[in-house]
């Protein structure tokens, strides 16, 4: 458990470091991948949903930036 807790703290630790720019773009890709995959599971189709999640997520990160420690 050590281990996991670890690999945690050292990815979480590397992704706030990551510029405000970096980290919008990397939160907008994971969201638009986790749509996307949710989408092949359901029955539908087209790919303008996971499009429009990832760079709407990457422009919230970016104007509202989380990781401001002010």
């Amino acid at each position: 458990m050590d281990t996991l807790r670890d690999v945690y703290r050292q990815l979480d630790d590397r992704v706030r470091g990551l510029s405000r720019v970096s980290y919008a773009l990397l939160v907008g890709f994971v969201s638009a991948v986790s749509v996307f995959a949710v989408r092949l599971l359901l029955p539908g189709g087209g790919s303008f949903g996971p499009v429009a999640m990832g760079v709407t997520m990457a422009v919230v990160y970016y104007v509202f930036n989380p990781n401001n420690e002010t």
